[in-house]
């Protein structure tokens, strides 16, 4: 048996990913599909990662941001931007500072770009990096 051959914790595995290394690196925007407890297990492993000062969204809250700090966006429940909201986030990521984003979904969120309910050009500058639990 050798290293490969061992087994890995389900949440892990993304440590042994180039992906990871890459995300931990150079800070890319990054999407999480799965459930969400293991979606939030990932933004645990990743929190040390992340830019700081962190904002943080839940699901369905309101989307606040401010300009003047530049560090991280944790979108929890992404897919539960409204219309409103989607246009205003990639009004700020096109025109405000560099920054991290970091976003969750429960289902794929190509599905809902697919049926014209999720902005597209939104999608890809937040799919930097997929990671699926």
């Amino acid at each position: 048996m050798n290293e490969t051959d061992l087994p890995v914790a389900p949440l892990n595995r993304y440590q042994l990913q180039p992906e990871w290394a890459s995300l931990c690196a150079h800070r890319h925007n990054v999407l999480i599909e799965g459930p969400v407890a293991d979606t939030h297990a990932l933004l645990l492993l990743l929190q040390p990662h992340i830019d700081k000062p962190v904002l943080w969204r839940r699901p369905h809250a309101r989307l606040e941001f401010s300009d003047r700090d530049a560090g991280a966006l944790i979108l929890e429940g992404v897919s539960t931007l409204t219309t409103e909201d989607q246009t205003r986030l990639l009004a700020h990521v096109d025109a405000g500072p560099r920054r991290q984003i970091v976003s969750t979904s429960q289902h794929p969120l190509f599905t809902l770009v697919a049926r014209g309910r999720f902005d597209a050009a939104l999608y890809y500058r937040l799919n930097v990096v997929l990671l699926r639990t």
